[in-house]
This record gives structure tokens, C-alpha cells and sequence, in this order.
């Protein structure tokens, strides 16, 4: 139980602080910290990976936010660091903060929900937990219209329901990877079909 609340609040923090930061500093010093940080993570996790001893010695020390099977492949932080890069790169500032968003609160919350109330129903996934994953996404959506001298709502709408959908389905790709690239993405079109 104790393990589940680490994770889930590294998950908020971790998944929170580079949409914040941007919110804060110039796109290119976001891009040189955020670059250093997923390198470090990428050479970390291949010499980890490759090396049994510094494994066992992560999974001993940082089991606490690990889940069982990542001590076998890739972290979802690091997928979170790539995905981060990736669209701060391609996407817009905002559109890029709110898909971040979308990962860092919006799967937490259908997790949380989904366990605490859900009932399996669709590709292991509960109804309870992707209404609720749609509801903060949409929730954040309307904030981040607020915030944003450029974002509309039918954008940030888009995004939202994307970013369920993709929280939902069975895709192999880690959806700490997959929900701020497909959000975006989505986002990005619609701004120019609206644009």
C-alpha cells in the first residue's frame, strides 16, 4: 500500500514539474534541462539493464516507485522524459504543458479511480476509471484555456478525449509515452483545421 502512494505521488510530481517549469523559464533552457535529464535516464536505464548488478542495486534502493515489472525494462519515467522531450519540441508550448498534464493527473486519477471503485469492462480497464480520467482531463483542458494567450476549447476538448482513449485501449507502448504524443498531436491538428 505504501509503495502504491509513492508511486503515485512520483507520478504526479515527476509528471508535473517539467509542464510547470515551462510555464516559468524560456522554452531553450527548458529544452537544455530537459535534454541533460533524459539523457542521463537513457544512459542509466541501458547500463542498468545490461549490467545485473546496478539493477538489483536500483530495484533494492528505488523499489518503492517501481513497479514489479520495471525492474525487467524500461521505467515509465524515462518514457515520461522522452515523451516530455518530444513534444516541447513538435508541439506548441501550451499544447505541449496541457498533453503532460493529461498524463500526470488525468491517468493517475482513472488509476486511483479504477481501483478504488471500478469493475473491469474494457481491455482491463474500468468504466468508473476512464470517466474520471475524461472528466480531470477535460477539467485541465478548460485551465489551460485560461492560462493560454492561444489555446481554444475545441483544441483543449480534442485533447482531453484523445488522452482517455488512449489511457483506455491496449496499446504495447507505454502510456506515459503514448498519451502526450497522441494528445498533441490531436491538438495541434485541430488548431490548424480551426486555424
Amino acid at each position: 500500500m505504501q509503495s502504491k502512494l509513492w508511486r503515485r505521488l512520483w507520478h504526479l510530481g515527476g509528471g508535473s514539474f517539467f509542464p510547470i517549469l515551462a510555464l516559468f523559464i524560456p522554452k531553450g533552457a527548458l529544452l537544455i534541462t530537459l535534454g541533460a535529464m533524459t539523457g542521463i535516464f537513457v544512459v542509466w536505464e541501458i547500463a542498468r539493464l545490461n549490467i545485473p548488478r546496478v539493477n538489483k542495486w536500483m530495484v533494492s534502493h528505488l523499489g518503492v516507485i517501481l513497479k514489479k515489472e520495471e525492474g525487467f525494462r524500461p521505467t515509465g519515467t524515462t518514457y515520461l522524459l522522452l515523451a516530455s522531450l518530444a513534444v516541447f519540441l513538435l508541439f506548441e508550448k501550451y499544447v505541449a504543458i496541457t498533453s503532460l498534464l493529461f498524463l500526470s493527473i488525468g491517468d493517475l486519477v482513472a488509476t486511483v479511480i479504477g481501483e478504488e471503485y471500478g469493475r473491469p469492462a474494457l481491455f482491463s480497464k474500468s468504466l468508473e476509471g476512464s470517466l474520471a480520467c475524461l472528466v480531470s482531463c477535460l477539467l485541465i483542458g478548460m485551465l489551460m484555456v485560461g492560462i493560454s494567450p492561444t489555446m481554444g476549447l475545441p483544441v483543449a476538448v480534442i485533447g482531453a478525449v484523445t488522452a482517455a482513449i488512449v489511457e483506455l485501449l491496449p496499446i504495447p507502448i507505454d502510456d506515459n509515452f503514448t498519451i502526450p504524443l497522441f494528445s498533441g498531436t490531436m491538438m495541434t491538428l485541430t488548431a490548424i483545421c480551426l486555424g
